[in-house]
């Protein structure tokens, strides 16, 4: 189902980028399965006073489109109930297309294919307001705006005001987003399950900048390596401080 987020006011001295639009965006409706992406495109609505809705399937996304009629929508290309590019090919040519029509994954191959099936632009994770404000807003990044600096502010990029552990990711989102990756490898072998799970802990460590992450999930996924998978998942758990050390999983 949608969740819905209110749009908070801007809080860092970031000059309203959306506001000099013609139509400046008000709704933004991402299409992420992972709750550490999410959080990363939460914090930069937050900043452009974009009101935010998140579908994490496609079945939900199709539930949201038949009632709103966002300005914005941002779609990843790894779903669990099937690709973010038959969605954007539908939008593209259907009667409702929204005014930026955008995909994102950690996978830089993806590129042509999502431009392909009608993407008006492709962002690779990390998402960061320095590399993608242009793109998301269908302008030119305003001038003379430290944007790598609220970047670091907001935990977008490492040595952020949040903390340097796992590139300034938010633990909480981190743990559910391993945990979700060791369930679907629990039970009977199931390679598509396997693919899906190895895609997701790929597109995890390029949320965090940590491409040794993605490239060993990546290798471990076309081994049809479970063992391995589980190991990458788990030694990636984050640390509670309250605990001296323990995961927070």
């Amino acid at each position: 189902m949608p969740h819905p987020l209110p749009a908070c006011p801007l809080t860092l001295p970031l000059p309203a980028a959306a506001a000099a639009l013609t139509l400046p965006p008000r709704t933004l409706l991402l299409v992420e399965d992972s709750r550490l992406a999410a959080e990363a495109v939460r914090l930069i609505c937050r900043r452009l006073a974009i009101r935010l809705r998140r579908a994490d399937t496609l079945s939900s996304a199709d539930l949201h489109l038949r009632v709103y009629r966002p300005d914005i929508v941002l779609i990843d290309l790894g779903l669990p109930d099937g690709s973010g590019l038959d969605l954007i090919a539908a939008l593209d040519h259907g009667p409702m297309r929204p005014r930026r029509l955008l995909a994102i994954s950690g996978d830089a191959g993806l590129e042509g294919a999502a431009l392909a099936a009608g993407a008006d632009a492709f962002l690779l994770k990390p998402l960061s307001l320095a590399r993608h404000l242009g793109a998301l807003l269908g302008a030119a990044s305003p001038a003379g705006t430290d944007l790598a600096g609220i970047d670091r502010v907001l935990g977008l990029l490492p040595g952020g005001t949040r903390g340097a552990r796992n590139a300034g990711a938010d633990p909480l989102a981190l743990r559910d987003d391993l945990r979700l990756v060791r369930d679907l490898l629990t039970g009977p072998a199931d390679p598509a399950r396997l693919s899906y799970a190895g895609q997701f802990l790929a597109s995890i460590g390029s949320a965090m900048q940590d491409e040794a992450l993605a490239q060993q999930a990546r290798a471990a996924t076309a081994r049809g390596d479970r063992a391995a998978l589980v190991a990458l998942a788990r030694g990636h758990e984050p640390v509670d401080p309250l605990f001296q050390g323990d995961p927070l999983c």
